[in-house]
């Protein structure tokens, strides 16, 4: 869907900046996304303010509004289903923000660096969830488009993975410090939904207005 109206957002001033908005956005919540799980898992320096970071995002998704909502009071006719795709995706890049403060949150509590193979796992998910969020903004920019699938695809076994591991240590299928487990299973429910807002706005791309967050039909 964003393909399709990419040259239509180009012809009016204030959707292209809200478009241009939005990619900055993701690009934003990728770098927070990044920054927050190295910084849990490895007990790195923290070094900065993502509390900062999450306002740019506050503001900016309040910004993308107010450029849409001027847009359409002198457009009233034009650039609805656009201006619509646009307000939604940037609540699903806030939330990806949100979930990196919470991420964040957590590296003041687990005290040494996590270990045990739950961190290997998180590793992995993060890598693949980077990857997922490069083929996204590739695709808002209009590159790579055939890409955008298989981020969609890729939530799916992600959520598994996490569903799967939050259930291991209920169980307690590895022994480790209750405190540990806790962490261990917020991360994954944090990560679970970092993915799937990624995937929503990934559908954007490629859905129509009324299935984003869905798979595409076939």
């Amino acid at each position: 869907m964003f393909e399709k109206f990419f040259k239509l957002w180009k012809t009016g001033d204030l959707l292209d900046a809200s478009f241009n908005e939005v990619d900055n956005m993701f690009k934003l919540a990728k770098d927070m996304f990044e920054y927050s799980i190295n910084l849990v898992i490895e007990q790195a320096e923290n070094e900065e303010d993502i509390y900062k970071k999450d306002r740019e995002l506050n503001r900016a998704e309040i910004d993308v509004r107010r450029k849409i909502l001027e847009h359409l009071s002198v457009n009233p006719a034009q650039d609805i289903t656009p201006s619509l795709i646009l307000a939604t995706v940037v609540v699903d890049i806030e939330r990806i923000g949100d979930y990196t403060k919470n991420i964040v949150e957590l590296s003041d509590k687990t005290g040494d660096k996590l270990q045990c193979e739950y961190k290997d796992i998180i590793k992995e998910l993060r890598d693949r969830i980077m990857r997922n969020m490069s083929f996204t903004i590739d695709a808002l920019e209009g590159k790579n488009k055939e890409k955008v699938k298989s981020v969609i695809e890729d939530h799916v076994e992600i959520a598994y993975i996490c569903e799967k591991n939050v259930n291991r240590l209920i169980n307690e299928e590895i022994k480790i410090p209750t405190k540990l487990s806790i962490i261990y299973a917020l991360l994954f429910r944090y990560i679970k939904r970092i993915s799937a807002h990624t995937k929503n706005v990934a559908t954007s791309i490629v859905n129509p207005y009324d299935r984003i967050g869905f798979k595409p039909e076939n």
